[in-house]
Parts: C-alpha cells; sequence; structure tokens
C-alpha cells in the first residue's frame, strides 16, 4: 500500500497501519465468483474505510485484532475472505450451505452472542446519526436488506464481527460502551477523508449538491 495515502500522526495511527497492511494483503487475494473487483485496486478508498473504522477502537481493541489478524497468517487463513463468506449465509444462504458453512470457523454461541449484541448497538448508533445528519448517511450502505448489490450494514456488521476473537469482541464492546456511538467517531473520520471540516461542513454541503 502507497505510504503517501497513510495517516502518520500518532502511535495509534502506527498500528493502525499495520492492520491495514495486512488486511490490505487479505483483500487483495479474495477470490471473487465474477472475477477481481475494482475496488481491489483502489487502495485510497480501502484506506480510508478502514482507518474510519479502526480509529473508533482504543489502543487496546486494536492490538487485540491485531493479533487475530496475525494469528489467521500463521494458520494460512484470509479474514477478508471469511468475511465476504459468512456475508452469504444472508446474501446467498444456498449457496452459503452447500460450499461454505463447513469451510469456516465454528462460530461458538458465546461468539454469536457477542456479534449480535454489538451488531445491534451498532444498528442503534447508526439510526441516532441518520437522525442527525442524513444527508451524509444516506451516502452509505443501506441499514436492512439482503441485496448482493448493495449489500447492508446490519449483514457487512455481523460478517466482520464474524472475523473477531471473543477477546477482541469484549474490548470492542467496551469500547462501545464508552464512546457511546462509535458511528459519529467514523463518520466524522470519514468526513474528514474527503476534505470536510467536519460532519457539519459535510452535512450542508452534500445537500446543496
Amino acid at each position: 500500500m502507497r505510504e503517501e495515502i497513510k495517516r502518520k500522526n500518532s502511535q495509534k495511527d502506527e498500528l493502525i497501519n499495520q492492520i491495514i497492511e495486512m488486511e490490505w494483503e487479505m483483500f487483495d487475494h479474495v477470490h471473487n465468483a465474477g472475477g477481481r473487483a475494482p475496488c481491489q485496486d483502489d487502495e485510497w478508498t480501502f484506506y480510508t474505510m478502514r482507518y474510519s473504522q479502526h480509529n473508533a477502537f482504543s489502543a487496546d481493541t486494536l492490538k487485540s485484532y491485531e493479533q487475530d489478524l496475525l494469528q489467521a497468517i500463521r494458520e494460512g487463513r484470509n479474514l477478508l475472505t471469511e468475511k465476504y463468506a459468512y456475508m452469504m449465509e444472508f446474501t446467498d444462504p444456498d449457496y452459503f450451505d452447500q460450499n461454505l458453512r463447513d469451510h469456516l470457523p465454528r462460530i461458538s454461541p458465546e461468539k454469536a452472542e457477542l456479534v449480535d449484541q454489538i451488531a445491534n448497538l451498532l444498528i442503534r448508533g447508526e439510526k441516532e446519526f441518520a437522525e442527525q445528519y442524513p444527508i451524509f448517511s444516506g451516502t452509505g450502505r443501506p441499514l436492512f436488506g439482503t441485496g448482493e448489490q448493495d449489500v447492508s450494514f446490519h449483514i457487512y456488521a455481523i460478517g466482520e464481527l464474524k472475523t473477531y476473537s471473543v477477546r477482541t469482541l469484549l474490548l470492542y464492546l467496551q469500547d462501545i460502551h464508552k464512546e457511546r456511538n462509535p458511528s459519529f467517531v467514523i463518520h466524522r473520520t470519514t468526513a474528514e477523508f474527503y476534505g470536510y471540516k467536519n460532519l457539519d461542513d459535510a452535512e450542508q454541503k452534500l445537500r446543496t449538491r
């Protein structure tokens, strides 16, 4: 990944950059049924989205997730491939049952409960964000739905959360309770990447576009 697109303002940025490098390598090797996707060659957008997501994590959660990635690498697993496979349980359940379910790590009852709990909190956070910034919110994923071409926030969140270890999920849950709503942190960071001063600036300019 090109160095010039990375943020390098703090030790947390250094950790985030290390994580995104591993994620980018995994993303580059995701095999799609319809061939390589254009987004797999778009480093800037990938970095923007992943940095914005990780910037809402505490250092402890980031370090735990880094360990998840390193363990997956040692085991020859691709967490990005697994994330998209888990999403297909909702977007293409027949294909998931026939071709994917038996090849994915088993989700324990403890992890399943944490995934549902966190996903519900994230959805609530996105709804709160949409009430305050409806135009900005409307530029993102739909909150619910199972369409393959426009995967919803809910399905995307569940797919990603299932790739985290229980340790990381517990730390992420703590982060959410401390931050109350990470959606505002994530979207504010994204707005800054796109050249807006803050969320209010983004909402106003998007409204008049």
